[in-house]
């Protein structure tokens, strides 16, 4: 994500935490029924939190964690730090792994690519090991990013212990935490693309076989545009998810923690995402990269400079008290030379009946130097020549 896309998810994120900003409601519209010991209902575009239930309860995420796996792992592909294609070694550490996995073999060498399918598909304990050494170096090394990750997100009262879940004293996360991790993982299309995938029938099995790999997150199948992301239980952390659906141009995220059964699950996320579809819409007022306007530069080598929004901005309204939103771009004249390229220039202010709701930074489209003397002058006469 744009820096200033995760900056602007990082102010939302702390807004609600501290209480400046409340979860946006549907006037008059009763709130869902939810079973599990705590949940959360994201915009996946803008970010706002629809509902809350214990949101900020401290609990254990069972395979839930593998989301923060998938990012780190997606991210390094992205970065073009690791390849699809790259043959990853399974060491005896990982081969030791408990709990759900797909047989890993000390020595033995799977693509990233076969591991990812085995981490977003069959919820592999081991593959989540095995990509999490190859990706840091080693297990530790591994945690201790998926920490600095964690932070570095917003996610304050989250702690990783192990990249797969298993349940470990001092690993826990919150429903609103995972919401922000979410918000993150939605905009990384490689993510999707594993998160969506119902089955896989491609790995070996060590003895001239192929594993049938198939999801956990049954709602792939039943619940109109699921495209993601994790599923994850425990004796301890009871059944959890964090379930994403798109339709049109709304994307809903729903974070479960501690269901008592996976029906219940499934249905408690499947609750809160058409409730957030039947009374949310999703409304774009900015789009990073367009242009906003143009200032003057004074002193520079050029006389103007094109101003940009920094970021995209969406809100998310109640259908049913739409409001009218009041747009301010906040902008200088002129500026005076140098100016840096992405240097901040104004804002756009977003006003709902008369409240500051949102505010987006417009930037300097290219740099602009500083004229010398001699071209100043130069410039002058030919202003009064012409």
């Amino acid at each position: 994500m744009h820096r200033w896309g995760r900056a602007l998810v990082a102010i939302w994120s702390f807004a609600i935490m501290v209480g400046w900003v409340s979860p946006v409601r549907a006037a008059q519209v009763s709130e869902p029924v939810v079973t599990a010991k705590a949940a959360e209902l994201i915009d996946g575009l803008s970010g706002q939190v629809l509902f809350q239930k214990n949101a900020a309860e401290e609990l254990p995420m069972a395979s839930v964690t593998k989301l923060m796996t998938l990012y780190l792992a997606i991210r390094a592909i992205n970065r073009k730090q690791i390849g699809l294609e790259d043959l990853v070694p399974v060491s005896e550490e990982a081969y030791r792994v408990n709990g759900s996995q797909i047989w890993l073999e000390p020595g033995e060498r799977l693509t990233v690519d076969q591991l990812l399918k085995g981490i977003a598909i069959g919820s592999a304990n081991d593959a989540a090991y095995a990509l999490g050494e190859y990706i840091a170096g080693s297990n530790e090394a591994f945690v201790d990013e998926m920490n600095r990750t964690a932070r570095a997100l917003g996610m304050s009262h989250t702690h990783f212990a192990n990249p797969h879940g298993l349940h470990q004293v001092g690993h826990y996360t919150t429903a609103h935490d995972l919401g922000i991790l979410a918000l993150h993982a939605v905009r990384m299309p490689l993510l999707l693309h594993y998160t969506a995938m119902w089955e896989d029938r491609t790995l070996r099995n060590g003895k001239g076989g192929h594993l049938w790999l198939i999801n956990h997150n049954r709602l792939l199948r039943q619940y109109p545009g699921m495209d993601g992301l994790k599923t994850g239980y425990t004796s301890q952390a009871g059944f959890c998810i964090v379930a994403t659906a798109k339709r049109g141009p709304t994307r809903m995220i729903a974070v479960i923690l501690g269901a008592p059964s996976s029906k219940i699950r499934f249905h408690d996320a499947s609750t809160l995402l058409t409730w957030g579809f039947q009374h949310f819409e999703t409304r774009a007022v900015a789009h990073r990269g367009d242009v906003a306007g143009v200032v003057g530069v004074t002193r520079g080598s050029q006389r103007s400079v094109k101003a940009i929004f920094a970021a995209d901005g969406y809100l998310t309204e109640a259908r049913a008290e739409r409001a009218t939103l009041q747009k301010e771009l906040q902008l200088p004249k002129t500026v005076v030379a140098p100016v840096r390229r992405g240097q901040v220039l104004g804002h756009l202010v977003i006003r709902r009946d008369g409240r500051v709701v949102l505010s987006i930074p417009v930037v300097a489209d290219t740099s602009v130097s500083r004229a010398s003397w001699l071209g100043r002058a130069w410039r002058a006469v030919w202003r009064i020549a012409g």
